[in-house]
């Protein structure tokens, strides 16, 4: 580092800022040294800033305050307060007096008290001293990282925080980035890999908000957790009493996590610092949690990380009655080993600061767009390639120990707007529905009507235009009597002409709703066609919103046209009009698609030939001989390159491998899996689903499990994670049974769609990893769960364009938990293969799948899975226990939103011996001898519950 920036103090007209600048060091009077994260602030006022690692500050003051006084303290320390009018305008020197401390037990009320005492009381007095609405604050983020003393990365940014009520701690708090900017080092010469570094460590910093989560299960005020500790009590005389609570862990205490020192305002009982480190027992925790993590990182890295040494230390700043985190300092350490790299026992350290620089207004809704709080990628790739050459401005923030210079300027890049693209609808769950989410999702008498039993898409697309034109010709068996009915196409999309028996048909267009109008009345039981033909520029995809598809238009590394189309969600009609309802899928398809002739185009089923046309063109024709959902029906075009292999099974499947020509390494490792994973999947789920049509597997634009035409998307260019990779191609494949094979009825029930091949992931790590893969992926999980919304869509609406995260990873740990609730594998599997069996080719709704695991079960899950799909919230065992001389008493319930949630679940009933118990919704009493509370635990590894020791 190149020291600490000079500062000086500048007064600037109106014209030209709103704010001047003091800048200085603050020491400590006595030895004058540097002290470091004091708070500078206006008194009264809600912004302000720190002392650096030099004890260097620069603090922006509005020209509205000039007239107030600078106020700088820190714990340990006199405060310092001057009117802002009366200091130097030079950088300055402001020395601190350190504050007495008195070792002896505090005496309060001319009553003794002890540390827990006082700690209790402080607990109760949350409310009191913490906002209990929300407010926005303004903060400044900054991250450094080390290895082996080197820098690695540095980053700041300035953020914009909405900050949920302390008495809610289930509301999560919100960040946006305002500004970054960031600073990479040469890693080539410690050949250090991109994936060490810390996830969102503006949002970890956010959970060190000690007041808020005070109840959380591990946290040392949990009062449940007190007796792993020693609590010892000293004050402090500051500008005011301060009591200060050592906290020690007590030996032979596997659950004392951390140790630390908790500072209290003897007036307020309000908590103005808290700084705390890991034991080893903590460090084993985060360790053994993390297990899989940096399991599955080693393997991919060749190189394993333990983490060795965790500090945080938190501290609050008072402002109109209130307490507020004020700015949160953690040094975290790792220990990396890598025979391949040559790193022995090297060690990587981070240093993180949050400070919060302005408090501004109170009960603020939560951000609705750009909120990362939920992103756990490190702030590196969060903050992207931004570079702001203004990026100070007025902004306070804490200054650097390195010069400013290490930011070299930038051009920002211009990106152009997407080709053909239009505002997607904003309707979501919130916000209600459109009579056009309602035209699309429900199966209306102009619907049901008719069966559709095959379409034959035929389609030319021209990439250079970014153009489709075409006919669908649709043939359909009438259900009921029928003069009118809809099929459907995105209103941006035109219809030419609509043909029945070679006459043209009236027809009106609602939304993408389109309502044809036929010549006479068809009766029940016939056979009829129509001829549809349309052109256009289909939407493209805005990846910003879930499952908003379209075409995509690209070009490969070597500048050939690359071309494909996803659309689950937004549906098949965005690009070629149908029934775009997931009810109905025709018995079979033809698709025929013209390209440029020298390209390759891909779609489902089998390949019946390619035809030579005019002036360049080829027209592919492939045939899909199984029913097959319309979301599913797909085209790739490229410059592609094809291998053709055999996979023997209960059928010989053919197997057709397509990518770019300049991949066929990398592809090769792909391809070496494929024939294992079959096999595991078919002894998992029964036979493929689709031998006539064979096995395709491609390169794409975008991953997606078109049926018998599966896309893993683009291989990369630079080394490849072949992990990550095969993990996703598991889990698309597996979309051949869960999706493509049984199919649900409506977007609402997509669950059993994405769950089960969620699920499928962890046959792979299992795989992989061996005996602990499958349950450290289960682990993994739980990161990924936001809670916000039930599993289970809206039905009848075939909107999908909200967060719906949950029906991947929540929907597939409610999957593990019922296997290990039922606990008896070969039962469960039997179930898997069932369904896949039973409703072979048919579409399916949750309540089918419940009622079959009922019935194969001969019990009544009902309550089990109404719980985790319809509700946000997970069920919750609270506990209390009691020791006794020989034996640890237990009550235990469950709280849940279902009326009589029942389900069983496993705990230590002897030490480190799982076995049931069987809850209910009202108290139950159980004595285990010979064991005590901290014998007791929950098996959360294998049942995702939440538990609360009452």
């Amino acid at each position: 580092m190149l020291g600490a920036i000079l500062c000086f103090w500048a007064t600037a007209t109106f014209a030209q800022s709103t704010y001047l600048t003091i800048s200085g060091t603050v020491v400590n009077q006595k030895n004058e040294e540097p002290i470091p994260y004091a708070s500078i602030a206006i008194t009264g006022r809600s912004i302000g800033t720190t002392s650096n690692t030099q004890g260097n500050f620069v603090f922006k003051v509005p020209s509205a305050y000039l007239q107030d006084s600078l106020r700088v303290s820190c714990v340990g320390f006199q405060s310092f307060t001057q009117a802002i009018a009366t200091l130097p305008k030079q950088a300055i020197i402001i020395r601190l007096q350190p504050a007495t401390l008195l070792l002896e037990e505090v005496q309060v009320q001319a009553q003794a008290k002890s540390a827990i005492d006082i700690l209790k009381e402080a607990i109760a007095a949350i409310p009191l001293n913490y906002d209990t609405a929300s407010a926005q604050l303004t903060a400044f983020y900054r991250e450094a990282a080390r290895f082996e003393g080197q820098p690695v990365s540095f980053i700041e940014s300035v953020l914009s925080v909405y900050k949920s009520p302390h008495n809610r701690p289930e509301t999560k708090d919100g960040l946006k980035i305002i500004k970054g900017r960031k600073k990479q080092f040469d890693r080539s010469k410690h050949r250090l890999p991109e994936f060490v570094n810390l996830s969102n460590g503006a949002r970890s910093s956010l959970f060190s908000d000690i007041p808020k989560y005070y109840a959380e299960k591990n946290s040392i005020l949990n009062e449940k957790n007190f007796k792993y500790y020693d609590f010892r009590l000293s004050r402090l005389m500051e500008d005011r009493l301060t009591y200060v609570i050592d906290i020690i862990p007590k030996k032979n205490k596997p659950k004392a996590y951390a140790s630390g020192k908790l500072y209290i305002d003897a007036q307020t009982l309000a908590f103005t610092q808290a700084e705390f480190q890991a034991t080893q027992a903590g460090l084993d925790l985060d360790n053994n949690r993390n297990w899989f993590l940096k399991k599955l990182a080693s393997m991919i890295q060749k190189m394993d990380f333990e983490l060795s040494g965790y500090r945080v230390v938190t501290t609050y700043a008072a402002y109109q009655n209130k307490w507020y985190m004020n700015n949160v300092e953690r040094d975290i350490e790792g220990i990396i080993n890598s025979r391949s790299r040559n790193l022995k026992n090297s060690r990587w350290q981070v240093s993180s600061s949050f400070t919060v620089t302005e408090v501004g207004p109170k009960n603020i809704p939560p951000f609705t767009e750009g909120n990362i709080s939920e992103n756990e990628n490190s702030m590196i790739s969060l903050i992207g390639d931004q570079y702001d050459a203004n990026f100070w401005e007025n902004y306070n923030i804490q200054q650097p120990t390195a010069a400013d210079t290490i930011f070299e300027k930038k051009t920002p890049v211009q990106t152009a707007p997407k080709s053909g693209s239009f505002t997607p609808k904003p309707s979501n769950r919130i916000n209600g529905f459109t009579r056009g989410d309602t035209l699309r999702g429900k199966l209306s008498p102009l619907r049901s009507s008719y069966d559709v039993s095959f379409y034959h898409l035929n389609v030319k697309v021209d990439p250079a235009q970014q153009f489709i034109s075409g006919s669908n010709t649709i043939r359909f068996r009438v259900v009921a009597a029928m003069q009118q009915m809809q099929i459907d196409l995105y209103a941006n999309m035109a219809i030419h002409q609509i043909l029945y028996q070679g006459q043209p048909l009236a027809y009106s267009r609602e939304y993408d709703a389109v309502f044809i109008q036929l010549p006479q009345l068809l009766q029940p039981g016939t056979q009829q066609e129509i001829e549809i033909n349309y052109s256009g520029k289909p939407q493209v995809p805005d990846f910003s919103v879930p499952m908003m598809g379209g075409f995509l238009w690209d070009k490969d590394q070597e500048g050939n046209p690359w071309v494909q189309v996803v659309c689950q969600g937004s549906g098949a009609s965005l690009w070629w009009p149908n029934k775009d309802h997931l009810s109905d899928e025709p018995d079979s398809m033809r698709i025929s698609v013209t390209v440029p002739s020298h390209l390759t185009e891909i779609s489902n089923g089998r390949l019946l030939g390619k035809t030579p046309l005019p002036d360049h063109w080829t027209r592919y024709d492939w045939f899909v001989s199984y029913p097959i959902n319309n979301y599913n029906v797909t085209l790739n075009i490229g410059k592609y390159a094809h291998l053709r292999d055999t996979y023997l099974s209960s059928d010989t499947i053919t197997l057709d491998y397509y990518y770019m020509p300049y991949q066929l390494e990398k592809a090769r490792q792909v391809w070496k899996g494929v024939k294992p994973m079959l096999a595991c999947l078919e002894k998992q789920y029964g036979p493929y689903p689709f031998p006539r049509d064979g096995f395709t597997l491609m390169e794409s634009l975008y991953p997606m499990e078109h049926q018998s035409a599966v896309s893993f998307g683009k291989l990369p260019t630079a080394e490849m994670d072949t992990l990550q990779l095969m993990k996703l191609v598991w889990h698309e494949v597996s979309h051949e049974w869960w999706g493509n094979n049984v199919s649900c009825q409506d977007l609402a029930d997509m669950w059993i769609h994405e769950a089960f091949a969620t699920y499928s992931e962890g046959f792979y790590m299992q795989s992989a990893f061996g005996k602990y893969g499958e349950a450290g992926y289960q682990a993994s999980l739980l990161s990924q769960v936001s809670g916000k919304e039930p599993i289970l869509g809206v039905y009848d609406v075939n909107h999908i364009h909200y967060e719906i995260g949950d029906m991947y990873a929540k929907a597939c740990l409610m999957l593990y938990t019922f296997r290990h609730v039922l606990h008896n594998d070969t039962l469960w599997s039997a179930i898997l293969r069932g369904i896949q069996q039973d409703f072979r080719y048919k579409t399916v709704t949750t309540q089918d799948i419940v009622r079959y695991i009922n019935t194969k079960t001969r019990t009544d899950y009902s309550y089990f899975f109404d719980q985790y799909l319809k509700h946000p919230s997970i069920p919750t065992l609270v506990i209390h226990t009691t020791e006794t001389a020989q034996s640890l008493v237990v009550k235990y319930k469950w709280i849940a939103d279902v009326t009589n949630f029942r389900m069983p679940i496993r705990v230590t009933k002897a030490k480190n011996k799982f076995d049931f118990i069987h809850p209910t919704t009202t108290w139950q009493t159980k004595t285990f001898p010979r064991m005590t509370a901290d014998d007791f635990e929950v098996d959360e590894a294998q049942f995702y519950v939440k538990v609360i020791e009452d």
